[in-house]
C-alpha cells in the first residue's frame, strides 16, 4: 500500500514538469508583421513593419468595398534590434515575423552599406530566406500603405505576390532573399534588385486617380556596394538575356507603322569567353520562342523574324553601354568567366578597380523561332467587297 501511494505520489510530481499548453497566445493576441522596410537617416537605422487585419486576408463571404486596414509600425534606433526594440516598446500586442514576405531597402541604405543588416536577418530564426527583396527610393512608409485593388488582402499585392505579374510581362524579374544573398557574396555577380515605387496615373476609382504600386528599375550591388539604379528605359535587353522570361513583347514595325506584336514564351542564353585575361571578351547567343500576338497590316513572317531578331540584338547592346557607361555589368559577363575559367577571372579581377569595357561585347546572335500565330492564320483580313451591294 505503501509502494502504491508513493508511486501515485511521484506521478502527480511528475506532471508539475509538464509543459502543456501553459504558454500557448491565441492568433488573434499577435500582431502579424507582413513586410519589413530598412531606412538610414540622420545616422540612425529606421525600421518599418506593415501588419494586415487577418480577417482579410481569407475570402469574405459577404461582398465590401472598403479599403482592408493597413498598419506600418516604425522604429528608430542606434542598431538595427535597437530600432526593433523601439518598435516593440511601442507595441500594444506582442510582435510576429514569422510571416514576412517582403523586405524594402531605402536607396539610403542601399548606399550606405547593406551588409550589418544581413546579421539579424540572417541570426532572426522567424525570419525566412523566401522573403522578396525590393530597393525603393520613395518613403517606405507610403509603400507599405499602398492598398492592393479594393476588394482583395493587402497582401494580394504586387508587394507580396510578384511572380504572378512577372508571368504576365516578364520585364524585370523579383528575386528572392536567398538568391539575393547567394549573388551578393559571390564576386563575380552584379545583384539586379527590383526598384518599387508607387504610380498614380495608371488607375482609376469613381473617375479618380489611386496610386498603385510599380516595378520601375533596378539598383545594383557589385561586391557588397551600391552600383547604381537604371530606369525601365534603360534595361529593354535586360528580358532577353533571362532565362526565367516567359511572356515578353515586341513591335514589329514596317516603315515606322505597327505591323504586328510578338510575345516571346522562352529565352535560351550563352554567354562564351572568346578572349581572356585582363581585357576579356563574350560573344552572345540568344534563341527565343514567340508567337505572333496581333495583326495590324499585311506583313510576312519572315520580316516579323528578322525584324524582332534586329531589335532584341540593338536593344541588348544598348542596355550593355548603359552599363558599361555607369561602370556596371548588367548581364554578369564576369560570372561567364568566373564559370569557364577561374584562373583568367583572377587576372581580371587582380586589379579591384578594373571593369569591362564597351568592346568586351564582341558579338551578339540572336534567333527567333516563330512557333504560331494563335487562333488564326498569319494573314491580313480586308473586309469583303464582295459582300457589298
Amino acid at each position: 500500500m505503501k509502494r502504491r501511494w508513493m508511486a501515485s505520489f511521484l506521478l502527480l510530481l511528475s506532471l508539475t514538469f509538464v509543459s502543456g499548453c501553459w504558454d500557448q497566445k491565441s492568433i488573434q493576441d499577435l500582431n502579424y508583421l507582413s513586410a519589413l522596410g530598412i531606412d538610414y537617416v540622420n545616422n540612425e537605422y529606421v525600421l518599418y513593419a506593415q501588419s494586415a487585419d487577418l480577417s482579410t486576408v481569407a475570402k469574405q463571404e459577404s461582398p465590401g468595398t472598403s479599403k482592408p486596414p493597413i498598419v506600418v509600425s516604425i522604429g528608430r534606433g542606434e542598431t538595427l534590434q535597437g530600432a526593433m526594440d523601439n518598435m516593440q516598446k511601442n507595441a500594444q500586442i506582442p510582435l510576429f515575423s514569422g510571416f514576412v514576405s517582403t523586405l524594402i531597402y531605402h536607396e539610403r541604405m542601399l548606399k550606405k552599406d547593406i551588409l550589418p543588416t544581413f546579421d539579424i536577418l540572417n541570426r532572426y530564426g522567424l525570419l525566412r530566406y523566401t522573403k522578396w527583396v525590393f530597393g525603393t527610393k520613395e518613403p517606405i512608409a507610403e509603400v507599405l500603405s499602398n492598398h492592393s485593388i479594393t476588394g482583395f488582402s493587402p497582401l494580394t499585392s504586387l508587394l507580396h505576390q510578384p511572380q504572378d505579374v512577372y508571368k504576365q510581362r516578364s520585364f524585370i524579374e523579383p528575386i528572392r532573399y536567398y538568391t539575393f544573398i547567394s549573388r551578393f557574396w559571390e564576386p563575380s555577380n552584379t545583384v539586379i534588385m527590383p526598384n518599387i515605387s508607387i504610380y498614380t496615373q495608371a488607375w482609376k476609382e469613381n473617375n479618380n486617380y489611386i496610386s498603385r504600386l510599380t516595378i520601375d528599375g533596378v539598383h545594383t550591388i557589385y561586391r557588397g556596394k551600391w552600383n547604381g539604379f537604371f530606369p525601365s528605359q534603360d534595361l529593354l535587353g535586360l528580358r532577353w538575356l533571362n532565362p526565367h522570361t516567359e511572356f515578353a513583347g515586341l513591335i514589329i514595325r514596317e516603315n515606322n507603322k505597327p505591323k504586328a506584336t510578338l510575345r516571346i514564351l522562352s529565352v535560351r542564353v550563352e554567354i562564351i569567353p572568346i578572349q581572356t585575361g585582363v581585357d576579356p571578351r563574350f560573344r552572345i547567343l540568344v534563341h527565343l520562342n514567340g508567337f505572333v500576338r496581333e495583326i495590324m497590316g499585311s506583313v510576312k513572317a519572315d520580316f516579323i523574324q528578322k525584324d524582332a531578331e534586329k531589335q532584341i540584338e540593338k536593344q541588348i547592346r544598348a542596355t550593355f553601354l548603359k552599363g558599361i557607361k555607369a561602370g556596371t555589368d548588367l548581364y554578369g559577363l564576369e560570372e561567364a568567366l568566373y564559370k569557364h575559367d577561374l584562373g583568367a577571372w583572377k587576372q581580371f579581377a587582380k586589379d579591384h578597380s578594373r571593369k569591362l569595357t564597351a568592346d568586351a561585347l564582341a558579338e551578339v546572335s540572336v534567333n527567333v523561332r516563330l512557333s504560331d500565330s494563335g487562333k488564326m492564320k498569319l494573314n491580313w483580313y480586308h473586309y469583303p467587297d464582295h459582300l457589298l451591294p
